[in-house]
């Protein structure tokens, strides 16, 4: 299953992902290759991010940001919206956001100021006739931070559905100190918690270290993140690592991504790429590098040799099995599917981002 047809569509935004250290099958992992319960695990891992309170929080994000007037939280949608970018484009974007936090030759940027304290314990409500959120006399925001309501989304305009139909609300608490962002996330609705996150970040000598962790939750289906990325200014060029990790306990399926994003610019990103998602289904590893023209993966499965993928912005990947043949229509499906999933995930993680500048 494509991510495109679930979570990607509904969210448009892909999930979250992922650097498994044990590459090759063990004694311990999946004797063979089962491609459709791949598939299906897949499709487990972005359904924990379709909701329609994750959506409306997508769709609202950037308004947030306007309330707040650049204060520490959620600028843009933490989930982002159909037509969003993917793949390098995605990839780049994700990249000029994090190097944006480095200056030439320094470390990271000193991050924007807390929730101002004249609206903190503020709830924000949506004011349809200037279509913005507007301050109100509501209770119950946290004390340390604001909450804004949620509401049902119209799909094709991609705001507040009227009339004005609550879904939930989002928390945003600001814990910094002088020296460490730390932002707090929160959507519920009913008492369910659909998506709670915190972003940290600190700076080193050259640059900073950003770190996402949480979870995002359709109310049965829980996916658990911990994202971590490292900008080093090289002499005015950004260079930024990645280690991240999803998981699904109810699947036993672990997602793992390290990558590298080196000449950074407004039109290239150069991404050398090491994904692999484990589960009972098999393990499956896509390594190689990917720029704004494309490049060539390789794909193992549970430790051995099993296809190339060839991909092209704005097209499918080509897929060829190792002995050069094409593959059968459930193993293309689950790596299609696999790839896709990878190819969202810088975008959806700038909007889990953006609390940091």
């Amino acid at each position: 299953m494509r991510v495109t047809h679930s979570a990607m569509r509904s969210l448009a935004a892909g999930a979250l992902a992922l650097a498994l250290a044990a590459c090759g099958k063990d004694s311990s992992g999946p004797s063979e290759f089962n491609p459709a319960g791949t598939s299906a695990d897949m499709t487990a891992a972005e359904d924990a991010f379709a909701s329609s309170q994750l959506s409306s929080f997508a769709a609202v994000g950037a308004d947030i940001s306007t309330a707040l007037g650049g204060s520490a939280a959620v600028k843009a949608s933490a989930l982002a919206v159909r037509g969003a970018p993917h793949g390098a484009a995605a990839a780049a974007r994700y990249a000029r956001q994090l190097a944006a936090l480095v200056p030439h030759r320094g470390a990271l940027q000193a991050m924007t100021s807390g929730i101002p304290a004249d609206i903190a314990g503020t709830t924000f409500v949506w004011d349809a006739d200037s279509d913005s959120y507007v301050a109100s006399d509501q209770t119950g925001a946290p004390s340390d931070g604001v909450r804004f309501l949620l509401y049902a989304i119209d799909p094709v305009t991609f705001r507040p559905a009227e009339p004005l139909v609550e879904v939930g609300y989002v928390d945003l608490a600001d814990r910094s100190t002088a020296s460490t962002l730390d932002v707090q996330v929160k959507v519920v609705d009913g008492g369910t918690v659909y998506l709670q996150y915190t972003v940290t970040a600190e700076a080193t000598a050259t640059g900073g270290v950003i770190d996402l962790k949480g979870f995002a939750s359709n109310g049965s289906t829980l996916a658990s993140f911990d994202l971590k990325s490292s900008v080093t200014d090289n002499n005015g060029s950004p260079v930024i690592a990645l280690d991240y990790h999803l998981g699904v306990a109810s699947r036993h399926l672990s997602l793992d991504w390290s990558a590298t994003l080196s000449n950074v610019s407004d039109t290239e990103v150069v991404i050398t790429v090491d994904f692999t998602v484990s589960g009972p289904n098999g393990d499956v590893r896509l390594v190689g590098t990917i720029g704004a023209d494309g490049g060539t993966l390789t794909v193992k499965v549970n430790g051995s040799m099993f296809a190339t993928m060839a991909v092209t912005p704005g097209s499918d990947p080509v897929i060829t099995g190792a002995d050069g043949g094409p593959l059968t229509a459930d193993e293309q499906e689950s790596l299609e599917s696999i790839f896709a999933f990878y190819e969202g995930s810088d975008f959806v993680f700038s909007g889990l981002l953006v609390p940091v500048g």
